[in-house]
């Protein structure tokens, strides 16, 4: 009876009216279960009041799930109570105008740019033991191969009790891995948990050992920000508990250079997210897709071809094809986007939102790493 159109796909919201019974995220895994029963990894965002005054100083307001999606808002979050969720609207349609896009969009652009100071990679980043050889894909269902992307992260956030979501993340020292900021924006570091070398998720015979750590600091960009489209500046840092112990299927990825440009250059995106667009079924096996870079004029004219307006900011990167089929999907939030370049690995992109998946016009929509490099090796340079 209702239709919802152009909804953004939060990588860890992503609402509709079918999905009442079982609430589906996009880019994080989320369930309703995990809401109605509030599990203990929401604790300390404090009671139903607390929630109420953080959801209307982001802008939304407290109401029923259902009201919400009538009236084409975006959910982002719970408020507490049965079906209850923080509602963003930007419009009175899901096909905005232009002026009222502006308008509704949290606009950084006077900010000031601040200098982080050199870029800092690790020695030894950025080598794989695996080739690439044949073409992978996340949405399709190919295996990336074991040990091909060594510094990938499969990121828990939630309790031992109840799972909240899971994202990628991208290993880049010692004790360092980097991940979406809208990902672990709300956690404590206790309920976040790394896990590194794994190919085969919860298996028992890879040829070489998973290991997982606590998470002692998260460090969110000073600039990141929830916003009913893309989140603003959306990376963030988490320190490890203790160091890890490189091997030939745990190591890290290097760091670009600031601003360093990969314009129709290709990158590869890596995680364990669904292989079919609104499919809830998730790969145990990690899975790969080569996209290319575009630029973001050109991104936006796309979206805009589909009916939605968005836009997209310096820090953020899209690729994808003009005709869809290859793309990041749910449950990949956070991961790597590489590029490779003379022999070595690096991280150009971070998993951050999209609409739909692998539809045609609408390319994944990525944190542009290059944009924001020097402040995440001030943060590994300043938490060993």
């Amino acid at each position: 009876m209702f239709k919802i159109v152009n909804i953004l796909h939060y990588r860890d919201q992503n609402f509709g009216l079918n999905d009442l019974a079982a609430v589906q995220d996009v880019r994080n895994d989320f369930n309703l279960q995990d809401i109605t029963d509030e599990p203990a990894a929401t604790k300390d965002r404090g009671d139903a009041n607390d929630r109420e005054l953080q959801c209307q100083h982001e802008g939304g307001t407290c109401e029923f799930f259902l009201i919400c999606w009538m009236s084409r808002g975006l959910l982002q979050g719970s408020c507490g109570g049965l079906l209850r969720g923080c509602c963003h609207r930007t419009a009175k349609s899901a096909n905005l105008a232009t002026s009222d896009l502006t308008n509704s969009v949290v606009d950084l652009t006077d900010l000031p740019v601040k200098n982080y100071g050199p870029v800092r990679n690790d020695g030894s980043c950025g080598i794989s033991i695996a080739k690439q050889t044949a073409q992978r894909r996340i949405v399709g269902g190919d295996d990336a191969g074991f040990g091909s992307f060594p510094w990938q992260a499969y990121i828990r956030i939630g309790s031992s009790r109840s799972l909240l979501s899971r994202c990628g993340g991208s290993l880049i020292s010692r004790k360092h891995v980097v991940t979406a900021g809208h990902c672990v924006a709300r956690a404590s570091p206790r309920q976040v948990h790394v896990t590194l070398g794994d190919y085969v998720i919860n298996s028992a015979v890879e040829p070489l050992p998973a290991y997982t750590f606590g998470v002692r600091k998260i460090d969110v960009h000073p600039y990141f920000k929830f916003t009913p489209q893309a989140d603003r500046f959306d990376v963030s840092v988490l320190t490890l508990e203790r160091p890890v112990h490189y091997m030939p299927h745990i190591a890290p990825i290097c760091l670009p250079e600031k601003n360093e440009d990969f314009l129709g250059k290709f990158g590869w995106a890596a995680g364990w997210g669904a292989l079919n667009p609104g499919s809830r079924l998730r790969p145990k096996t990690l899975q790969a897709v080569d996209v290319p870079v575009i630029e973001n004029r050109i991104c936006e004219r796309w979206h805009r071809a589909n009916g939605i307006n968005v836009v997209i900011y310096p820090e953020m990167l899209c690729a994808g094809y003009r005709g869809g089929g290859k793309d990041s999907c749910q449950g990949d939030s956070g991961g790597p986007l590489m590029h490779e370049k003379n022999g070595r690995w690096y991280l150009i992109g971070v998993v951050s939102a999209g609409y739909s998946c692998a539809t045609r016009g609408q390319p994944g929509i990525y944190h542009r790493v290059p944009y924001t490099v020097d402040w995440i090796s001030y943060v590994t340079s300043s938490t060993t």
